[in-house]
């Protein structure tokens, strides 16, 4: 990974983590590591100046796949293969579902796959890596390239999904974020430019660590809370409290989320095509997620571009609201997504997918 010009990008596909074959993308400001043996996900987003990875890693042993793992119905494959940071859920995100005749647990089987994994660009102006999968129990096949140029603090993602059956398919594409401490934390800020929100339905149980008011709807920010008091969804908080929420984030006048932190001086965000990823759901295990694997250890959030909400339900709900999308036969859809690493900002009002923070 070193060479004779300290300022030109690298890539190398012959790591491994955990035995998982493993990718890295490297410039001056970002190191990048892909588990490409394991759905392409990425475990790190490394800011070299402050030294801070601002994806969170699960606290439980995680299982490393050693060979080709498919979705359990009973919804612990996801969990069980979860190391945290980023990972690209198809043809379903959500709780565990039966779709076309196929089963599904948690967060559908992208994840549990490995990509193919090439280098597609090595020069002095950038880096790329291109990811391929063909799911098992779907017709879809999910190309990917990752793309780090040399003198920006950001990574491009670029994606298509087709749809190679003969039939038109229902599906949920979802980019699955999980952020953590230092990054997070009640120093730090949330910025969606959201107009509505919608908190989950908890009337199942496994909130009861729950802050918000269930199955109701706002303007965002300011969510009901269970006390009958507003809480305000751009703060975090304390790293010693017992939450554990789930809302979505939808009616998106434009397509990114930021999290910042001035004290520590760090921002992470994402760009994103809002006609297609119509929400971001919120995952909010804050030290209160109580069920396997986490059993209250993990203060994190999920901050995840999802094309449909909420997250249970499949498909009914989606179809009523409208948020479910169908590739017909032959169809493909892409997206372009852009993490953005940057500091010196206090908050975030506009953040753009090739200038950046332009607040």
């Amino acid at each position: 990974m070193k060479g004779p010009n300290s300022e030109r990008p690298r890539i190398s596909t012959e790591y491994t983590y955990k035995g998982v074959e493993m990718a890295v993308l490297e410039n001056r400001y970002l190191r990048i590591e892909v588990l490409t043996g394991k759905g392409g996900d990425i475990i790190a987003f490394r800011d070299k100046q402050s030294d801070v990875n601002p994806l969170w890693r699960s606290h439980h042993d995680w299982v490393a796949p050693t060979e080709v793992a498919l979705p359990k119905g009973d919804g612990t494959a996801w969990t069980d293969y979860y190391p945290g940071g980023w990972q690209v859920n198809l043809p379903v995100a959500g709780e565990g579902m039966t779709v076309a005749g196929a089963e599904y647990g948690l967060h559908g089987e992208s994840a549990l796959l490995p990509f193919t994994a090439t280098v597609g660009r090595d020069d002095g102006e950038a880096v790329s890596l291109e990811l391929a999968a063909d799911l098992v129990r779907y017709p879809f096949r999910i190309e990917r390239t990752l793309t780090l140029p040399a003198n920006e603090a950001r990574l491009h993602v670029d994606e298509t999904v087709t749809n190679r059956g003969e039939v038109p398919l229902e599906f949920i594409w979802q980019h699955h974020i999980a952020l953590g401490p230092p990054l997070v934390g009640p120093e730090a800020r949330l910025d969606v430019p959201a107009t509505s929100g919608l908190v989950d339905d908890y009337s199942d149980g496994g909130y009861e660590n729950g802050r918000l008011q269930g199955e109701s709807t706002f303007e965002w920010p300011n969510a009901p809370g269970r006390d009958g008091e507003t809480v305000d969804l751009r703060s975090f908080p304390p790293r010693d409290a017992k939450v554990n929420d789930m809302a979505y984030a939808i009616g998106l006048d434009d397509g990114w989320y930021a999290v910042t932190n001035p004290k520590l001086n760090l921002g992470f965000g994402v760009t994103f095509p809002a006609d297609l990823y119509e929400s971001v759901w919120y995952w909010q295990p804050l030290g209160g997620e109580m069920d396997s694997p986490f059993f209250g250890r993990n203060y994190n959030v999920g901050l995840e571009p999802t094309t449909a909400y909420p997250g249970h339900d499949i498909p009914e709900k989606q179809r009523e609201n409208g948020s479910i999308d169908t590739l017909e036969p032959g169809e493909s859809k892409s997206a372009e997504l852009t993490a953005h690493s940057y500091r010196d900002i206090d908050s975030v009002e506009q953040l753009d997918a090739t200038e950046g923070v332009v607040s």
